[in-house]
């Protein structure tokens, strides 16, 4: 069986998807679709004998077309992924689910109803060193859980139709929630818009648990430097992540802080740092997108559930609308509802 893919979205993450489905056995792209000419020239370019076109509509009706990816604007993500949905077809839509917590319900729902896939493309999800990573904070090795800290900087790519929120902390916000599986009970947020007056370029999110964790996330488009790092940091052990070392990814220091009574007086403790091995555990080397699209791809021809499915989506976009409704009100803490607990 050959899996007929549509792709509706041609820019720079469509170009991806399609470049990444092209490589794997067992599917292949028959469609795309764009508003762009200059877009859709450019898939024709790069895929032999790809059909192309402007209408969604004759694309969703293709009989060939098993399954869709939606790679349009992420404002757009809603109308695109409930007609593809309606349409019978499986659904990938590239991350954010939606920019709004209703809409994203919605599409879950419909999936549902229509027994379809449902999958978000959180592309970290499917990061070995973030998996290996999630693994070694579940087994306890690092001891009770304490805090974490994300940065995810560039320079550009700077959108005009989302902000950096929805960009890159969307990414942030997947992982911090596949690392506790717990949600958020508050959050507070800065951001600050130096680029354009139309949305944030740079942004600061603090996120706290009921268990006591915090993490703080910060990501900017107005960086001089390319960072993709996270730092976890538990009573027992420490480990550092960093998404542009190819070689060692992951690091878990036998670092700490222990507190030991002092004598002076009854009751008194003094802290006492503590250093040991640094270990760099062994990581297979893998395309996190070539790894989404082939665990998409196995789903569709098994009907076996998706790991980064409308529920995962949903929980992430709440979190987000969150973080922006805090910013917008220059920092006071949102409270996080059970929603979260409710779309599981």
């Amino acid at each position: 069986m050959t899996v007929g893919i549509g792709l509706i979205g041609c820019g720079r993450w469509g170009l991806n998807y399609l470049r990444a489905f092209s490589e794997i056995d067992g599917c292949r792209v028959v469609a795309a679709c764009d508003l762009s000419p200059d877009r859709l020239h450019e898939a024709e370019r790069r895929a032999t004998g790809l059909r192309t076109g402007t209408d969604v509509d004759e694309l969703l009706a293709a009989r060939d077309v098993d399954a869709v990816v939606v790679a349009t604007d992420a404002t757009r993500h809603y109308e695109v992924a409930r007609a593809a949905l309606a349409a019978g077809k499986d659904c990938l839509v590239e991350k954010p689910l939606t920019t709004d917590v209703a809409q994203a319900r919605q599409l879950r729902d419909l999936a549902g109803q229509k027994s379809r896939l449902l999958m978000v493309g959180h592309v970290f999800r499917y990061n070995p060193g973030i998996n290996h990573l999630q693994k070694v904070i579940g087994s306890g090795a690092l001891g009770q859980l304490e805090y974490l800290t994300f940065t995810r900087t560039n320079l550009g790519p700077i959108r005009s139709d989302v902000n950096v929120v929805w960009d890159l902390m969307t990414h942030d916000v997947s992982i911090l929630l596949h690392f506790l599986n717990q949600a958020p009970a508050w959050v507070s947020a800065q951001g600050a818009s130096f680029l354009s007056s139309r949305c944030e370029d740079v942004a600061f999110a603090t996120l706290g648990f009921e268990d006591g964790v915090v993490a703080n996330i910060r990501a900017s488009w107005l960086d001089p430097r390319k960072v993709r790092e996270i730092t976890v940091v538990g009573s027992g052990k420490m480990a550092f992540f960093n998404d542009l070392e190819s070689q060692e990814p992951v690091r878990v220091f036998d670092k700490g802080a222990m507190r030991e009574p002092a004598y002076e007086s009854f009751g008194e403790f003094k802290l006492v740092t503590r250093t040991g091995d640094v270990v760099s555990p062994a990581i297979p080397a893998s395309e996190p997108l070539k790894n989404q699209c082939q665990h998409f791809l196995r789903s569709v021809m098994t009907r076996q559930p998706v790991l980064s499915d409308g529920n995962d989506g949903l929980r992430v976009v709440e979190v987000v609308v969150a973080i922006n409704q805090s910013i917008a009100r220059r920092g006071v803490p949102v409270m996080l509802k059970s929603a979260l607990a409710e779309a599981a």
